[in-house]
């Protein structure tokens, strides 16, 4: 908090937080990859840190990754590829089951593939699509938050 100015930042809102805590995310497909399980825990942590179990509204999303080659050597002992990961989510209001906001989020990173391809690939890869995937929470969660903040005193629920 700025004391000179009596700013507090919008996030640190009582009435905000407590909007934030009361959505529950969906959980991931059984059988899921890394990327989603990463994906769904990060924004669970970062939308409320306290135990809740009183929700009132529910995120469902929906997560695909793909990759594409960037670069290739002329030797093709260096090759350097992208990984994209798209999420499309909504938040429904639990009672009604009612749509009140949808959207859809991108995360991009990319890596190399060096001679040694094998060892390479998989620290650069799932390190890579890890980090992507949290970054991924991230870009949900400031979507949610512009939009509850847009929307405070319309047809949200406490």
């Amino acid at each position: 908090m700025l004391f000179s100015c009596q700013f507090k930042p919008v996030y640190e809102s009582n009435n905000l937080n407590s909007k934030l805590c009361s959505i529950k995310v969906e959980s991931e497909r059984n059988a899921a990859p890394l990327y989603e399980i990463d994906f769904k825990n990060e924004l669970k942590s970062i939308l409320c840190t306290q135990n809740q179990n009183n929700y009132n509204y529910l995120l469902k999303w929906k997560i695909k990754n793909s990759y594409r080659e960037l670069i290739k050597s002329e030797t093709n002992t260096t090759r350097r590829y992208e990984e994209t990961i798209k999420v499309e989510f909504s938040l429904f209001i639990i009672n009604t089951n009612t749509a009140i906001y949808t959207d859809r989020i991108e995360s991009k990173g990319a890596y190399n593939i060096l001679e040694d391809e094998i060892i390479s690939t998989i620290s650069s890869k799932k390190s890579l699509e890890s980090q992507i995937a949290i970054l991924a929470a991230g870009l949900t969660l400031d979507k949610i938050n512009l939009y509850m903040i847009q929307n405070e005193d319309s047809k949200l629920q406490n």
